[in-house]
């Protein structure tokens, strides 16, 4: 009785060991295939997985090619990744199965799944050590995946350590349980085991999920504040231009009246009176930062941040060609020129000459905006811009951007000038959402 009530929980626990193979694979992959024909395909390929390899000799040679072979070929066959990635991806999956397998034989297995006999245990002594298994794989498998998708997290190897710890924590909790019970015999408890063992991989999974959202919504309200402030900027924009033009229809009105008074000037041999006239009208102040470019975004909020800088002392100068079509988002284009700016400021702030130049160009279908400044090394000690945030996030904003257009942003620092330069493929969009109205 107890073989075939085993035999149905087998089949369960590795139905959720499969599971959690191709999870990871279709979170990281892309799917070749929709993703209910994907399901479909790994549903088929799960009975020429467990019944193959359980129709070979335990722990054979033949048993163990077979079970990589075939489960590297499904991954080839499923995801449309060039074939090095999903080997690489695969192989990572199958070494933490065995990884699992080398766990559970030096911690927990009975002696009776050591020797290919787990079927013939009673059933809740079978519960125990396949429920501990399945939360070593679960732990295992989630670091696993956060692994091969760091740079989608942008997951530095100290962050990805420190999430491990919550995990590892759980599990050595959990391994204490068991090893409690199994000294103790008492096996009525295993559904408890089972059920806490449960409650902790979802926990984890919710853990990883809250933090993923509370990234997104401070990403969210980061981009919400860039927005407001480029309304104000095209407000501020709008006033300026308006204020010059009135200027400038002034001084066409009155020119007939300039002219008429500097030729009368000359005529009267009045020649230093007409050059002090001359450099009066000179003196009518027009703002240089205004129509830098074509794109009215850029166009605004560069010259509110450049007016403020030059306030500041800073020497800024700027060519920057830049079309109103452009293929880049007005979001995208202001965090660009924000952060890269922001740096800027920020590395020649001790600067005994601050001065930084800006330009934006373009060549074989790529938009390369790069900033040139002076650093002082003198000092080794950097503060925050706001308190609590990590300083690389402007780095880590570029780098976004530059993968998100298919692009690449590089740094270089040479004779104390230090340079930043972000090239977009416009060829190449992944995902953007233009909003250039």
């Amino acid at each position: 009785m107890n073989i075939s009530v085993n035999y149905m929980f087998q089949i369960f626990f590795d139905i959720l060991y499969v599971s959690m193979w191709f999870g990871v694979l279709n979170f990281t992959l892309t799917k070749r295939y929709s993703r209910q024909m994907t399901f479909f395909l790994q549903c088929l390929w799960f009975p020429l997985f467990f019944w193959g390899s359980r129709a070979l000799p335990f722990l054979s040679e033949v048993r163990l090619v077979y079970s990589i072979v075939i489960f590297i070929a499904a991954a080839l066959f499923l995801y449309k990744d060039h074939w090095t990635k999903v080997f690489f991806s695969s192989t990572m999956v199958y070494l933490t199965i065995i990884t699992n397998e080398i766990i559970g034989a030096g911690l927990y297995y009975p002696e009776e799944a050591l020797m290919g006999n787990s079927l013939e245990m009673s059933t809740p002594v079978f519960l125990k050590f396949m429920s501990i298994s399945a939360a070593t794989a679960a732990i295992l498998y989630l670091l696993l995946y956060l692994f091969l998708n760091r740079q989608r997290y942008r997951l530095k190897a100290a962050d990805w350590g420190m999430f491990a710890l919550f995990p590892f924590s759980q599990y050595v909790l959990m391994y204490g349980w068991f090893d409690s019970i199994r000294q103790a015999g008492n096996d009525s408890r295993a559904i408890f085991l089972v059920i806490a063992i449960c409650a902790c991989i979802v926990s984890d999974i919710g853990l990883f999920a809250a933090v993923m959202r509370i990234a997104q919504r401070t990403q969210l309200a980061a981009e919400n504040s860039m927005l407001a402030a480029q309304v104000d900027s095209q407000e501020q924009h709008y006033r300026d231009l308006t204020s010059q033009y009135e200027s400038i229809r002034r001084m066409r009105h009155d020119i007939a009246n300039h002219l008429n008074a500097m030729e009368s000037l000359m005529a009267s041999g009045r020649n230093a009176e007409a050059k002090e006239y001359l450099q009066e009208l000179n003196s009518t102040p027009v703002d240089s930062t205004l129509g830098m470019c074509e794109h009215p975004v850029v166009d605004a909020f560069l010259h509110n941040r450049i007016s403020a800088a030059r306030n500041s002392g800073v020497e800024i100068e700027a060519a920057i060609d830049l079309p109103a079509n452009v293929p880049v988002s007005n979001v995208d284009l202001i965090r660009i020129f924000g952060n890269m700016l922001d740096n800027a400021l920020e590395a020649c702030s001790q600067s005994a000459s601050p001065k930084i130049s800006l330009s934006c160009s373009r060549a074989r279908g790529c938009l390369i905006i790069r900033t040139m400044n002076p650093v002082n090394h003198s000092s080794n000690v950097k503060g925050r811009r706001i308190a609590g945030l990590e300083r690389g996030i402007g780095q880590r904003v570029l780098s976004d951007i530059a993968e998100k257009y298919g692009g690449n942003l590089s740094f270089d620092e040479k004779d104390s000038i230090f340079k930043t330069e972000l090239i977009l493929n416009l060829g190449e969009i992944k995902n953007v959402v233009l909003s250039n109205s």
